[in-house]
């Protein structure tokens, strides 16, 4: 969700050059303005709560260290450079160690307002996700010659191999993930195929749905976006992505472009 680029705006006054009052507007203007790629914008207004230090960090490289948000008058605006355009969690540590966990990307202008007296009801609005509190996030992403962590989506019997797929019905791209997943199949027998879906809504999930009877894998999907336990958990931060796993539950190959990453140690299955 990048922000809109700022209007210029040059009105000359009486004497050749800008006037006070244009030159004020221009930078409540700039101000106002969401933040430009490569940035996340994070801004809170609380209640109760007119100065205080809160902690921010990032498991999953959104930030290279702790920082903090400094909250005077019960706000505080806080930007930070990010590195690509996929999403990453940041984590906000409350005075009484209550964490707030989202998921932000490039360009995202992040709102944050509660009650410090409740702040279980805190409103995130502008993130691609808020994750629920108390999850435990991946410090690390997967790897490929890692094993698959143990999971109650994903069910992996030892001595095949799985392909897993992570897609979204919004997202460009994802409609190969299909085709790529059903060709594995047919070209190796003894493949599973596990899909998991991003989608927000039970009707977003029609590609899925369309795949014949003679070919359907497991497909699952909880409605939370990026929010997914399984996402955090492995580290994926972009969609559509693929995962090719060994019978010895080893992550064998991963990423994003199946031809490139994955299909070169498919060719190596008996």
């Amino acid at each position: 969700m990048q922000g809109t680029p700022c209007a210029k705006v040059c009105t000359p006054s009486p004497r050749g050059g800008l006037g006070v009052g244009v030159a004020l507007f221009i930078i409540l203007l700039l101000a106002s303005c969401g933040p430009q790629k490569g940035r996340v914008r994070i801004r809170g207004q609380f209640e109760n709560l007119p100065q205080a230090d809160l902690l921010l960090y990032s498991p999953d490289g959104g930030l290279s260290t702790i920082d903090t948000l400094h909250i005077l008058r019960g706000r505080f605006d806080y930007q930070t450079k990010v590195e690509g355009d996929d999403p990453y969690t940041f984590v906000i540590l409350y005075p009484n160690f209550s964490t707030l966990a989202f998921q932000a990307h490039s360009g995202c202008d992040v709102r944050i307002k509660g009650d410090a007296l409740s702040l279980s009801q805190v409103s995130v609005e502008g993130a691609d996700s808020v994750l629920p509190s108390g999850r435990q996030v991946a410090p690390r992403p997967l790897k490929v010659g890692s094993r698959l962590p143990r999971s109650g989506i994903v069910k992996h019997q030892r001595g095949t191999y799985l392909l897993m797929t992570f897609w979204a019905d919004w997202k460009h791209g994802s409609n190969i993930v299909n085709y790529n997943t059903r060709t594995a199949l047919n070209e190796h027998p003894d493949l599973r195929a596990f899909s998991y879906s991003l989608d927000l809504e039970p009707r977003n999930t029609r590609f899925a749905e369309s795949i014949p009877d003679s070919m359907r894998w497991r497909t699952y999907c909880d409605y939370t976006g990026w929010g997914g336990p399984l996402l955090t958990r492995l580290g994926i931060r972009n969609i559509p992505y693929y995962i090719l796993v060994g019978p010895d539950g080893k992550v064998l190959a991963m990423g994003s472009d199946y031809n490139q990453s994955i299909k070169p140690a498919m060719q190596k299955i008996p």
